[in-house]
């Protein structure tokens, strides 16, 4: 009998380890939670939509972001990465063929065919989702930071 309680002892330690890679994988997932939804910009009248998405020909994690204004309509591909201190890094991917790609929000299955040719690095971005949760800043590619509140 002791035995047993010495070793339920030993093991009740291991099974909550976490290793450093299911650290940064569940900082990637928390990430996309939160920044997940759709938001308007009180300031500029923008829309924004953000989706997890799959594209696993062209990164591992990702969302979809498209912004919505008068002048047109920006989308890109978010490539989601986590440095070993757990900071999220955003960086922009936007389609080689714009016209291609438009439906995607409607029609998230095209998201299988896209191929790494199909995009190219478009600079970073920075997304922060707020402590609350209900309004998040953004800035993609050069653009000025705005923040948005949730829908």
């Amino acid at each position: 009998m002791k035995y047993r309680l010495a070793l339920a002892l030993l093991i009740l330690p291991l099974a909550a380890c976490v290793t450093p890679e299911q650290k940064l994988k569940a900082a990637v997932e928390e990430f996309k939670q939160k920044a997940s939804g759709q938001f308007v910009s009180e300031t500029t009248g923008a829309t924004l939509f953000i989706a997890p998405i799959r594209a696993r020909m062209v990164t591992d994690e990702a969302i979809y972001v498209e912004r919505h204004q008068g002048t047109g309509v920006m989308s890109r591909i978010v490539d989601i990465a986590a440095d070993k201190d757990g900071n999220i890094r955003l960086t922009a991917l936007t389609f080689t063929q714009e016209g291609q790609w438009r439906e995607l929000r409607e029609n998230p299955e095209l998201l299988t065919a896209l191929l790494p040719k199909d995009v190219r690095p478009a600079g970073t971005c920075t997304i922060t989702p707020a402590e609350d949760n209900n309004s998040l800043t953004f800035s993609c590619g050069g653009s000025a930071v705005e923040t948005f509140k949730r829908l």
